[in-house]
């Protein structure tokens, strides 16, 4: 599959340069607090590896062209237009959950910052995970229902849930995560949905680090489907 074959890549470049984390993200993707380099795949994918404090070691450059060199040539051998949004995390190199959930809030601050948006919410099971600022008398009212809603619904031909509401979008996704945007009529229902999934793809690398399971340190989104042999 692809995403072990990319799995390998990211952890044998922590493993060679002592890295913290690495992992493939996109051009939306909030830069980390801690030091860390950024390296373009193509296609607005970019590799980011998370570094330790301190001097970064001498054949560090290189090791990130290798790498590079080796994400680009699996994405041409699969034949895909997007790599797995995978990341690896180093063993005891777990960000603190107070650092994962500034990240989380970064996402959806960057969210609810497009047209007609007012704020965003991201759940599991219900449940509130984070938001991007304090929701309003109304909207902490509202959020719950289109969570409870949205993870009771099937959009056609899909085992996620979305719903449409001419003041809300919410969609599922990870698992029982949903996603929940308040926003003004009318709204560019495509254009939200687009946002969404793109920063859905990213909460699926930091959602399980919430609950960090020290025997699993990679984290990975949605798998690809393998392409079609001829």
């Amino acid at each position: 599959m692809i995403d072990d074959e990319v799995s390998d890549a990211l952890s044998a470049l922590v493993d060679e340069t002592g890295a913290v984390g690495a992992r493939i993200v996109t051009d939306e993707t909030p830069a980390p607090d801690g030091p860390s380099r950024l390296l373009a795949l193509g296609g607005g994918e970019h590799l980011r590896v998370e570094l330790p404090e301190g001097d970064p070691p001498a054949d560090l450059d290189a090791a990130l062209e290798r790498a590079v060199r080796q994400l680009r040539t699996i994405r041409r051998r699969w034949e895909v237009a997007h790599l797995p949004p995978i990341g690896f995390v180093k063993a005891g190199g777990v960000p603190p959950v107070e650092r994962v959930h500034d990240r989380i809030v970064k996402y959806l601050q960057a969210l609810a910052e497009i047209d007609r948006a007012s704020n965003a919410f991201v759940t599991r099971g219900g449940k509130l995970v984070a938001s991007a600022r304090e929701p309003s008398e109304p909207e902490g009212s509202r959020w719950p229902f289109l969570a409870r809603r949205v993870l009771g619904v099937h959009a056609p031909g899909s085992s996620h849930g979305e719903v449409v509401d001419p003041d809300a979008y919410a969609m599922t996704f990870w698992y029982d995560a949903s996603l929940v945007v308040l926003l003004a009529e009318p709204y560019a229902v495509d254009f939200v949905r687009h946002r969404c999934r793109q920063v859905a793809r990213e909460l699926c690398n930091l959602l399980p680090m919430l609950d960090p399971d020290p025997e699993a340190p990679a984290a990975f989104g949605p798998r690809p489907r393998r392409p079609t042999q001829p």
